[in-house]
């Protein structure tokens, strides 16, 4: 009964699909040590504010360099929430689709823009977007879509909601050249080099990882997923972190 309770939701969309496991316990508990360490890093700062204003400079760095370590933990645990929920999300994935539920805004974009320089470069004519509706975000309203429909927009990619599933945006990739989309978003063919650092989330920023989540990463590179693209994300995923 367990293992059922904590395999997620049933997406809805036909029969064959699988679950959303951004409802799995393992994700959630991930998110929330980071939210946690995030909220302590806060609490660092400001104590270091407060001792610089004071005059104690060497209490001040003392803290910030607290607050740095706590930092870097939260972008760990964050960084392998996603990597857990894209993973699982999209295991059994069609060729044509990409499932970007629990991820961050920023941590979509990154997934969603690779997956499109891939779509270019394979000539597919279209991708199926799963963004979800947005019955989970805070207060029902949705974040991945508009955040979406934006990027779309900002690169003229033609692009519309499925009729039959409002959680579904569908990208129209006819005649999309390769220039159309920004250099940095090939990174996952080898193509981009990464834009700015990925910031996974939008409070945190991916700065050098410690050499324990470089080990972490390799290992990490050695899973199979059965899907060739979410594998090939995911490194690149991985990759852009270690820059």
């Amino acid at each position: 009964m367990q293992d059922c309770a904590d395999r997620g939701v049933h997406l809805g969309f036909d029969d064959t699909r699988d679950y959303n496991h951004a409802t799995d316990n393992q994700y959630k508990q991930l998110r929330a040590k980071a939210d946690e360490l995030y909220k302590k890093k806060n609490q660092l700062s400001q104590q270091s504010q407060h001792a610089y204003q004071a005059g104690d400079k060497l209490k001040a760095h003392d803290l910030s360099e607290q607050a740095k370590k706590i930092l870097s933990q939260a972008e760990n645990y964050n960084r392998q929430a996603a990597e857990y929920v894209f993973r699982e999300n999209n295991a059994d994935s069609a060729e044509d689709e990409i499932d970007l539920h629990g991820l961050y805004v920023k941590e979509a974009e990154f997934f969603l823009q690779n997956r499109i320089a891939a779509a270019i470069k394979t000539n597919q004519s279209h991708l199926r977007v799963i963004v979800g509706k947005g019955l989970h975000s805070a207060n029902g309203i949705a974040k991945l879509k508009p955040a979406i429909e934006q990027m779309c927009t900002e690169c003229n990619l033609s692009h519309r909601i499925d009729p039959k599933n409002t959680g579904v945006m569908v990208i129209d990739l006819t005649n999309t050249q390769n220039n159309q989309i920004p250099n940095h978003w090939d990174l996952a063919y080898g193509g981009g080099q990464p834009h700015q650092g990925y910031q996974g989330t939008s409070q945190l920023q991916y700065h050098q990882q410690s050499h324990q989540n470089q080990q972490h990463n390799q290992q990490f590179g050695n899973i199979k997923t059965g899907n060739k693209l979410a594998d090939m994300l995911l490194k690149a995923f991985c990759m852009c972190i270690n820059k």
